[in-house]
């Protein structure tokens, strides 16, 4: 006797590439606007753009915190923010720099930093993940902490004795890629397995969405924040390496005052929620490179540092500001415009329109497997009649808002 089995739903959600939607993704739109900066500069600059070394010298001038940026991300994916990191990777530097002058390995002394580094982030991660302190208090306090010991320790020293390496990660190129671009790369592939491609990432998007949810889910909040903070030191400890290599090989305790902010505004630029649980690694990769070229390009119109300081806020505003803006501002003029301010009316084409989109997919899935029983033509019929019924009751409801907008006229007249 033959078996009856149920019939198995295919659950997994099957979307294909829309070109149209790849296009206005803000990823692409970051595109944009870099290749905009890049065409001002080249039109106002031809002879400096074009001249051989100067791509890579702009390159390197921006990514010396870029280690920061991955790290920042996977900060903010949690809803949380660290403003010590540049303190941290001043520490992170001296350590470094005072092991390799007093005849330490080069290895030794630059694990030393890292640690350094991932030590102070285990730091924080513990006052914010367990014992459940406000991460921007907790950051604000320890950047003070650890910018404290810089100055205790250096006070208006400076070390200049660091392994030759840095200076060739700050400013040589690998054939005509620059050794820094090179590295970012393979971090930055790091780390987007890590948060596209893992369960830990996964951890990451759920927890930045819902902690509570999280927790009841069986995850184990206070730990994924201690993991996310010590990821964070550690890519402080290794920021410091591109720090001082752009900066020459020279390191003191008043540098690299303002890094955590542009490090924020690149993350935010890059499409990561302050709020969590939202972003992708390839936004803040592309959005480094377009405020390296901002800050190139403001250079060499004359723009001194403090108003370029001044740019940065703005576009850090302009960044958090832009997608709810664009979201209520259109939400607004469709409402005011199409119908009428009327709820009900906005209810009804939005229910219709939702309807009409399952059943044209249904039309194009049934296009690809063949359609013996006629579901196409019924398909196309059902979307003819919602369509009508809907522009029917549309229109039978702005009269009645019309004639009720006409009554109070004549009572209140």
């Amino acid at each position: 006797m033959a078996e009856n089995k149920a019939a198995v739903r295919d659950l997994t959600v099957k979307e294909g590439f829309q070109l149209s939607k790849f296009l206005v993704k803000w990823e692409m739109i970051l595109v944009y606007i870099l290749i905009l900066i890049n065409l001002i500069l080249a039109i106002a600059r031809p002879g400096l753009y074009f001249n051989i070394g100067t791509i890579q010298s702009i390159i390197q001038s921006g990514l010396d915190l870029s280690p920061m940026v991955m790290g920042m991300v996977f900060v903010l994916m949690l809803g949380d923010i660290d403003v010590s990191i540049a303190s941290n990777m001043i520490l992170s530097g001296m350590t470094t720099g005072l092991l390799y002058q007093n005849g330490a390995p080069a290895v030794v002394a630059v694990l030393a930093g890292i640690l350094t580094g991932a030590v102070c982030g285990a730091f924080n991660g513990v006052l914010v993940g367990y014992v459940k302190m406000p991460a921007v208090i907790v950051t604000i306090s320890t950047s003070m902490l650890f910018r404290g010991i810089v100055e205790i320790i250096l006070d208006v020293n400076s070390l200049k004795n660091f392994p030759a390496f840095y200076n060739a990660i700050g400013w040589r190129n690998w054939w005509i890629f620059p050794i820094c671009m090179v590295l970012y790369i393979i971090i930055t592939v790091i780390f987007y397995f890590i948060l596209h491609r893992s369960t830990f990432g996964r951890k990451l998007y759920i927890v930045g969405n819902n902690p509570v949810t999280a927790q009841y889910s069986g995850i184990r909040v206070e730990r994924v924040k201690l993991i996310v903070f010590i990821l964070m030191g550690v890519m402080a400890g290794i920021g410091s390496i591109f720090f001082v290599g752009r900066m020459g090989g020279g390191l003191s305790s008043s540098m690299g005052t303002g890094y955590e902010m542009d490090t924020i505004a690149i993350c935010v630029l890059g499409g990561v929620s302050t709020n969590g649980g939202k972003g992708k690694v390839y936004g803040p990769f592309i959005s480094t490179f377009i405020m390296a070229f901002l800050l190139y390009t403001l250079g060499l119109i004359g723009v001194d540092a403090n108003t370029r300081k001044i740019v940065t806020g703005i576009v850090l505003l302009i960044a958090v500001l832009i997608p709810s803006v664009n979201r209520q501002l259109i939400a607004d003029v469709k409402l005011k415009v199409l119908y009428k301010n009327n709820k009900n009316i906005e209810a009804l084409n939005v229910k219709t329109a939702a309807e009409v989109r399952e059943l044209k997919a249904e039309i194009a899935r049934l296009k690809k497997t063949g359609d013996p029983d006629g579901k196409i033509r019924k398909a196309e019929e059902r979307i003819a009649a919602l369509q009508n019924t809907c522009k029917e009751k549309t229109t039978q409801m702005k009269a009645e808002l019309q004639e009720n907008a006409r009554k109070n006229k004549e009572r209140f007249s």
